[in-house]
Order: C-alpha cells, then structure tokens, then sequence
C-alpha cells in the first residue's frame, strides 16, 4: 500500500499525463500537490513508485509516466467523479429518450454521446435469448470409425449439429454422455442450462474420460443459441488519439474489436431486481501481451430480451474518470437509480 504523500504523487502524474500525453516532471508535480513538499522528497517518492512499478521513466524526458500497474491503483484507489452539471443530466435525456425508450435504443444513442465525450469507440453487443426456449431432444449419429454426430433439437424447431472426433473421445463415452444430457436438461429451458449443468458434472466425471472436452463442447453449442449483434461506433473518435497513429498498433485494436465477445469474460452478478450495474476497467496487460497501451471499460445491462453490453475501447491514456461517470449517468438515466463501479 502507498503512503497518503505517494499516493497524491501517483494521482497528479496518472492527472496529468492523461490531459497532456507528456511525462511529468518533478517541478510539474510540485506545482500541482496541494501539499507543500520539497522538489527533493518528490524526486524520491517519484523513485520508489517506479521501483514498485507504478511510474515508468521515458528515456527522451527527465519525467514519469504511469505504467498499467499505476493506472491500475489508480482506477481501484484514486479515481474520483466531478459533480456532473444537472443540466447535462437532462440534456442527456432528452436526446436519449428521442427515439423512445427501449433500452437498446438508448444505448445505442448514449454509445454516440460517450464516444465523442471520451475519444474512445463504443461497442454495442446485444445478446437475444428467447427464455421459452428449451432443449427438446439430443440424438448420437455414428458416422464413420472416426466421426460422430451429435444433434440438438430445440423447442422452436431449430437443429444444431456438433461433430465429434472419436479419436479424441470413444463412441461408448460419447453415448453415456449424451443420456446422461438427455436425462438431465431435455425440456430444460436454455437460459437455465448453465445453472443446472453443475448437477450433471459429477455423473460424467466417474463414468466419462474428457469429460470436460465433452461438456465443453456441449454448453459451446447449445449457447450459440443466443443471437448476438454487435454495432461499433466512433472509430474516429479514437483515432484522434496520438497513440493510434502507429499503424501496427491501430491494426491490432481494430482486430480486438471485430472479434471480441465480451459476454465470454466479464463477469456481471445482478441483484434481485436486476438493476445493479457494474463497471469493469481492464488495463494494458490485463486485455493483453500484445495491447499494453489499450484500455477497456464495459457495464452489462440485463434485458427481459437478453443482455446488453456497452464498451469503450481507447488508449491506456483514457480519462478512467470521465469515461465511469458517463457510464454511470447513462445507467442513472436508463434505471432512475443511483449505481456502484467495480
């Protein structure tokens, strides 16, 4: 943990390389601390952090610059929210509700206004999930010594085959599994197959080898039944960024954007009434090797229809503080209540 003096540091450096895209000296922040501090004990603190891997120091500037561990304390310790102006908050509303009041509209409206606000892109992914929908029967069709078959079939007459290669999985271990599916989630509505598929686990462990590649596949399969759609927006909000002029790097943001699944890894627990939104910021490294100067911050909002996933994707450089605000308004908007960040 940092010191009270440490962390006001890290604050102004985080502050301030945001607004500037400059590394911040030890003057720079002295001017700024609202403590009275010597230029000295600056530059010692300013050591520390970058031996803890807080700050980095630039090699064409006496300055620092944060790294994503220090963006990371930052978002989790630091971040705070201005007192949005009301007049926005209404302003807000009244362009949002233009188009009536269907959530998915008004995300896709709040998308546009966040991203012009933020320079970053918004995704919009929206995940239909019809919640009459159940499995109706599962069959195994042998095709050769080699290929199998596995069909589903659903309450709205829809069919979907899965093959199996029974060099990595025997037909007998195949057609245990395949009733034991069949005995436990046949009539089981769809949304509530991923809830029920712990009972089922422990019967395939003790009686199927690769079980897991089994079970994989088969909740793979059955929720492709979910319809996704996704829409970007404000690309060109973002490529004001300068960090975006490096062509490599804009390649390998556009690339995770055309392909992510956001539902796939963000994790959201809703309360009872549905209405708790929380706000994940992943940094850097976190995304991943590869994208260390870009930054993802998403919510989830559950719909009777389905599920709704806002994301901004922009430089590490992003304004974490902005960006969680206008999220959080637009949830206030959306839901008439107040709301947590994570």
């Amino acid at each position: 943990m940092l010191s009270e003096r440490q962390a006001k540091i890290l604050k102004v450096i985080v502050s301030e390389y945001i607004k500037t895209n400059q590394a911040v000296s030890s003057k720079r922040i002295q001017e700024l601390l609202n403590i009275k501090v010597s230029s000295a004990t600056i530059r010692n603190d300013s050591a520390t952090l970058e031996e803890m891997n807080f700050l980095e120091k630039q090699h064409t500037s006496s300055g620092r610059v944060p790294s994503t561990k220090g963006y990371r304390y930052y978002v989790d310790h630091l971040m705070e929210f201005d007192d949005y102006n009301e007049s926005l908050k209404e302003n807000l509303k009244s362009i949002l509700f233009q188009r009536g009041t269907k959530i998915e509209n008004v995300l896709e409206q709040a998308s546009q206004i966040i991203s012009e606000m933020t320079k970053m892109t918004a995704i919009v992914t929206k995940q239909n999930l019809n919640s009459e929908l159940m499995v109706k029967k599962i069959d195994l069709i042998s095709l050769s010594e080699t290929m199998a078959s596995v069909i589903f079939i659903l309450s709205n007459g829809e069919m979907q085959n899965q093959l199996f290669n029974l060099k990595d999985i025997s037909l007998s271990d195949l057609s245990i599994s395949i009733k034991i599916f069949s005995d436990c989630l046949v009539d089981t509505p769809v949304r509530e197959i991923e809830n029920n598929i712990s009972l089922i686990r422990p019967n395939l462990e003790t009686t199927v080898k690769n079980y897991d590649l089994i079970l994989e596949t088969f909740m793979l399969n059955i929720l492709q039944t979910k319809e996704s759609k996704k829409e970007i927006v404000g690309m060109k909000n973002m490529l004001e960024n300068p960090e975006f002029n490096d062509t490599d790097k804009l390649r390998k943001v556009i690339n995770i954007m055309e392909n992510m699944s956001p539902f796939d890894w963000f994790d959201v627990s809703y309360s009872s009434n549905q209405k708790m939104i929380q706000i994940r910021t992943k940094i850097g490294e976190e995304i991943s090797e590869d994208l260390s100067d870009i930054s993802i911050v998403e919510t989830a909002i559950k719909t009777e229809q389905g599920s709704t996933m806002l994301t901004l994707v922009g430089p590490k450089r992003v304004d974490y503080s902005q960006a969680n605000q206008l999220i959080n308004l637009i949830v206030e908007i959306i839901n008439g209540d107040d709301h947590k960040n994570e």
